[in-house]
């Protein structure tokens, strides 16, 4: 049986894999890159990091000829919490990585918990990104109490069990798994690509020693929440959410939905808060594909 420090070690070794750092005016902040391309600057949900981009978003970018740039937020992975503990300074971080990579533009896509950070960025820099992305986002006070699936998988101890149950009994794992994140399991079940996304699916929150500071960070943040003034955004806006999603009500897809100008919205039925698990949601990625394209190519239009 694998040990808890051996596991949280192997846990933080792929979690990093393949990240850089890189100096800015507001500290050293870590990130990775996935194809090339027309950028996109991916503000990862909670708890995640700069691993969220080449696990989840891998297929989207290097089909869609898409350079995504994901830097872990404050409090997440080796990105300190005090390079910017509040939206808008998470976005200034994110022009400040785009600044020492040398990209002028890019369309800035938010998901889950990383969705206000992207707000901010959009309301602030309209002259850097010309575009915004809202999957599956926060997109208004967010005031949720934390679950005891949620606790387990926010410590260190919680996530090593739980990653023993998947060894002992794998397909009951996967089907709690699909249960907590609104996937469709016995659709799923068949399909080899999506069975081996749901096995990694907790390397994505793990170790939660490393990811914590920005979780609860984030919290913190949206509880917080009175008011992100969606209308003030100008940049052209993709919404999408999906109906099953169990995470975030789809109160959050329909606020922004409201309230940004010419916002459009895509909501589905499959895929709950992991879309790129179920392949019937994968006309999702030519839609992201198609509105990035338009962005970069036609600024103020979509």
């Amino acid at each position: 049986m694998e040990s808890l420090k051996h596991w949280k070690q192997r846990m933080a070794e792929e979690a990093n894999a393949g990240s850089k750092i890189i100096s800015t005016p507001m500290g050293d902040v870590q990130y990775t890159e996935v194809g090339a391309g027309l950028p996109v600057l991916h503000s990862h949900g909670s708890p995640a990091g700069c691993d969220a981009g080449p696990r989840a978003f891998y297929k989207l970018a290097t089909r869609g000829g898409l350079h995504w740039i994901t830097p872990s937020r404050p409090g997440f992975l080796k990105t300190s919490l005090s390079v910017g503990k509040s939206s808008e300074q998470q976005a200034d971080m994110f022009v400040a990585v785009m600044d020492a990579l040398g990209i002028e533009k890019a369309v800035v896509h938010g998901w889950s918990g990383g969705g206000p950070p992207a707000i901010e960025a959009a309301k602030k820099y309209p002259d850097r990104f010309v575009g915004l992305i809202l999957y599956s986002c926060v997109a208004h006070h967010w005031g949720h109490r934390v679950t005891w699936f949620e606790k387990m998988i926010l410590s260190d101890p919680g996530e090593w069990i739980f990653s023993l149950m998947q060894k002992m009994s794998p397909e009951a794992f996967r089907k709690k798994t699909c249960e907590e994140m609104g996937l469709d399991y016995d659709y799923l079940k068949n399909i080899p690509e999506s069975v081996a996304f749901i096995d990694q699916l907790f390397s994505f929150m793990s170790p939660a020693s490393l990811r914590n500071s920005g979780s609860f960070n984030d919290i913190d943040n949206y509880r917080r929440i009175v008011d992100l003034q969606l209308e003030k955004i100008t940049i052209p806006t993709l919404i999408t959410f999906s109906h099953s999603d169990n995470q975030l009500p789809y109160s959050n897809a329909q606020e922004a939905a409201d309230k940004i100008p010419n916002a459009r919205l895509i909501d589905f039925e499959y895929g709950g808060h992991f879309p790129m698990a179920d392949p019937r949601s994968d006309y999702l990625n030519e839609e992201i594909i198609k509105f990035v394209t338009t962005c970069h190519n036609n600024p103020k239009k979509s």
